[in-house]
């Protein structure tokens, strides 16, 4: 009967069904001698970073407005592999002038990127050998540059939101080659690949809703002003990539380029 006890502490109650235990077993569980739940380890609380058993709710108004592309889940980890791109203080500040020329009220990501896979769900058990593995396709490649090139408008599978983004090409089919290499990677974990008709792009406003037909009636502008700015400052025409990212749930891992 003990071992009842052990097992009813740990359930979350709703993956057995009480109608399958004997009278007996019924009785026991309603006695007052019931122990109290034994706490989980801190190690095991700390993996998800959530309190145990705590429904995870999705509230748009909690980001902006934001919905999440796919139901959270217990041991299911959002993942990313991604190029870091850090804007200069005169890129930050054309960013901002294009937002101000839209009416639509938009924003300016905090953070920029240029992705090389879909986000993907990791399963928590994958999380080592995934890294070790994208940290051994990483060391065989060299380092290459990124060359900035027209604007862009984009929006999500889901059309919840709108980008304005600028593309991104190298030299060699660098991006290519690597985002192939990684797709078959993924093939390993049953994951999908990149996009087949990739658009490599760092987005740097973001739109609630499908913007496209509006964003894209103002595209010449935006693109004659990126001209203007890359003209003015030509030295931000390309990037040195050296490493790539991988954000995992709230872990970031840095991947050395050979």
């Amino acid at each position: 009967m003990a071992g009842l006890t052990l097992i009813q502490d740990y359930s979350s109650g709703s993956d057995e069904d009480p109608e399958i235990l004997n009278d007996e077993d019924k009785a026991f569980l309603n006695t007052e001698t019931l122990k109290p739940k034994l706490p989980l380890p801190e190690s095991i609380l700390t993996w998800k970073g959530v309190t145990h058993h705590e429904e995870i709710v999705d509230d748009p108004l909690e980001h902006d407005g934001r919905i999440r592309s796919f139901k959270h889940e217990r041991g299911n980890w959002a993942t990313l592999v991604y190029i870091d791109y850090i804007p200069s203080e005169e890129m930050q500040l054309w960013m901002k002038e294009v937002l101000d020329q839209i009416t639509q009220t938009g924003n300016i990501f905090q953070e920029f990127h240029v992705s090389l896979t879909r986000t993907l769900v990791l399963k928590f058990h994958w999380i080592d050998s995934f890294i070790e593995a994208v940290k051994s396709l990483t060391a065989s490649y060299q380092s290459f540059v990124l060359e900035l090139g027209n604007m862009e408008i984009y929006s999500n599978e889901e059309k919840t939101r709108t980008f304005i983004g600028i593309k991104i090409q190298s030299a060699n089919d660098s991006l290519q080659r690597l985002t192939g290499a990684l797709d078959k990677l993924l093939d390993e974990y049953q994951l999908p690949s990149f996009y087949e008709d990739a658009s490599y792009h760092i987005s740097f406003l973001w739109f609630l809703g499908d913007q496209r037909k509006t964003l894209e009636a103002l595209l010449p502008t935006f693109t004659s002003s990126f001209t203007d700015f890359l003209d003015d400052h030509p030295e931000q025409r390309s990037m040195q990539v050296k490493k790539l990212k991988c954000k995992i749930g709230n872990k970031l891992y840095s991947l050395k380029l050979a």
